[in-house]
């Protein structure tokens, strides 16, 4: 039988042969991600950029959500800000939560605030980013849940006072 150690690197090997199915491949960067395989990182990273919507966001989970890499602030702000999918703009924004949170950072801030004002971006990626801010000044896993659950009425439920004392684009440069 096969340690879990060998099956790792096994499937990484065939990752790099381009030799599995596009669901095969979101498997195996979610399970290098669970086991913090980061040997894998590279061809994590390769994914970022794939055509397919779900691989590039799984390959952002993993490197922000599941190792925590710091240098992938940057990356989530891309999606976040300019991936055609709305999901993967929606995992940007929790990608910049899970690498903030609980700081306060107000360049992070300032990236999100200006996706919440933004009346031409989709309302579940608006939401989303708001749910990150709340979880950058302060990560409260009652409120995440209750924020991811339900659509929230952006008119209504959000601190704009809050979310404006974000807005000054000198701290979001960069």
């Amino acid at each position: 039988m096969e340690t879990l150690n060998e099956e790792l690197f096994h499937r990484l090997e065939a990752l790099r042969q381009g030799t599995k199915a596009t669901d095969e491949i979101y498997q195996t960067i979610h399970l290098f991600g669970r086991m913090n395989f980061q040997e894998a990182r590279p061809e994590v990273e390769r994914f970022l950029t794939n055509e397919s919507p779900e691989l590039r966001l799984i390959a952002l989970l993993v490197l922000t959500q599941h190792w925590h890499l710091a240098e992938h602030w940057q990356t989530a702000r891309h999606f976040l800000e300019q991936d055609p999918d709305r999901e993967c703009r929606m995992t940007g924004a929790a990608a910049l939560k899970a690498l903030k949170r609980n700081t306060q950072d107000r360049r992070t801030l300032a990236v999100l605030a200006r996706v919440v004002r933004n009346e031409r971006e989709n309302h579940l990626v608006r939401q989303a980013a708001y749910a990150a801010m709340r979880g950058i000044l302060q990560y409260d896993p009652r409120e995440q849940l209750r924020l991811a659950a339900h659509n929230i009425d952006l008119e209504r439920e959000v601190d704009w006072k809050m979310v404006d004392a974000y807005l000054d684009s000198n701290n979001a440069s960069g």
